[in-house]
């Protein structure tokens, strides 16, 4: 039975089980508000396909809509609760209400603040919850850590989107190894497969400079300052390289002052928010993460069905965002440093053979194993066993 079969009839026996044979599931997303980021991104993903499939589909976000609720499917309800920041315990009774009157059938929430006050909005009801966890959250406390073991009583599944994520919740967490199951992220990859790179190279590489970029937030666990000294040790081989950053966020500033202070404005351009992504993808010589932290990048995946190789620094899910296996890969995995992305980035501009050989297993590999479609489809499962599971 193939994929999409099995995720057909496990919809067909949670339609039964729940005499929803004619209306289709009902399934609410929870998470705090719909802004710019990879999770907020894949709830907009799956709500959007699981309505097109005939699933009555509904997000709550907990405190703002945000940017991304424009993208949401006219076909997707949406409502926003206006928590207050911090401690607001009138979101647990109006948060339990909003689901109940929507007839969940099933829950599926992301992140801390999501998945701390979905789970104790629910307690006592027959609304079972699966919680989506995108990082190693190395940051949650001892107390954070006993809320998260108290709460996984009350939780169907815990949905892990990299292996790093899953051990961090199982051995670090201590939730039961039972009720955590990995699900990667995908990315629409015929999208990518299908960007057209030769405008932006010859106006970004005028000269067939070795083309080096990232694409992302520019927040302080992607770490662009890390890419802008890698960049400064790379002029000092002398390699001729050109660095672009597409997007923006609060560590602009703090990215302009490394350019200059490491004496690289000539060979490294902050582009800003980028609304062509596939075509820029396609158009790098390599695609670089210089993360402190990831869960499984989004960005990682997209330039790889653009047939971009990528090298990624080892910070938690970055592995399980490298195609293939053993030494048919199409992207390198590196220490958390500049002298090792500089040392990756040299290598791969001294032998186009072999980058050109990543850049067609990277593309071949996303498209059959990155592609959101097949995330979709297990989260669907999911949803469908969970269902079953209080009938």
């Amino acid at each position: 039975m193939t994929t999409t079969e099995l995720s057909r009839t496990n919809k067909k026996l949670a339609d039964m089980a729940t005499g929803n044979t004619e209306r289709g599931r009902r399934i609410t997303f929870v998470i705090e508000a719909l802004t710019v980021g990879g999770a907020e991104r894949m709830v907009v993903d799956i709500a959007n396909e699981l309505a097109s499939r005939g699933d009555h589909v509904n997000v709550i976000c907990l405190t703002c809509m945000g940017e991304l609720a424009a993208s949401l499917s006219g076909d997707v309800g949406l409502v926003t609760l206006n928590k207050k920041p911090g401690v607001d315990l009138s979101i647990v009774k109006r948060l339990r209400q909003t689901i109940l009157s929507q007839k969940a059938d099933v829950v599926n929430s992301h992140l801390w603040t999501a998945n701390l006050w979905t789970r104790l909005a629910l307690v006592r009801s027959s609304v079972p919850v699966v919680v989506t966890e995108h990082n190693r959250d190395v940051w949650k406390q001892a107390h954070n850590r006993v809320i998260d073991r108290m709460l996984s009583k009350f939780t169907a599944r815990l949905v892990a989107v990299s292996r790093d994520t899953a051990n961090f919740y199982k051995q670090d967490v201590g939730v039961p190894e039972d009720l955590v199951l990995v699900i990667n992220n995908g990315v629409d990859t015929q999208r990518y497969a299908n960007g057209e790179g030769t405008a932006i190279r010859a106006q970004l590489a005028p000269n067939e400079e070795f083309l080096v970029g990232t694409v992302g937030r520019m927040a302080a666990q992607k770490n662009h300052i890390r890419l802008v000294e890698t960049a400064a040790i790379l002029k000092s081989w002398g390699l001729v390289v050109n660095v672009v950053v597409a997007g923006d966020g609060p560590e602009r500033e703090r990215t302009e002052k490394a350019i200059v202070d490491n004496n690289v404005a000539d060979c490294v351009t902050l582009l800003g928010e980028r609304s062509d992504v596939p075509d820029l993808l396609s158009a790098l010589d390599v695609f670089v993460l210089s993360s402190d932290r990831e869960g499984h990048p989004l960005s990682a995946l997209e330039a790889q069905a653009a047939g971009t190789p990528v090298v990624l620094t080892d910070a938690g899910g970055s592995a399980d965002a490298i195609s293939g296996s053993g030494d048919e890969c199409g992207g390198i995995l590196v220490e958390k440093s500049p002298d090792a992305l500089a040392r990756a980035l040299k290598d791969l501009a001294d032998d186009r053979g072999r980058l050109e050989k990543m850049g067609h297993i990277a593309s071949a590999f996303a498209l059959e194993h990155f592609d959101k479609k097949t995330m979709i489809d297990r989260y669907s499962d999911v949803f469908g066993e969970a269902i079953i599971s209080v009938s």
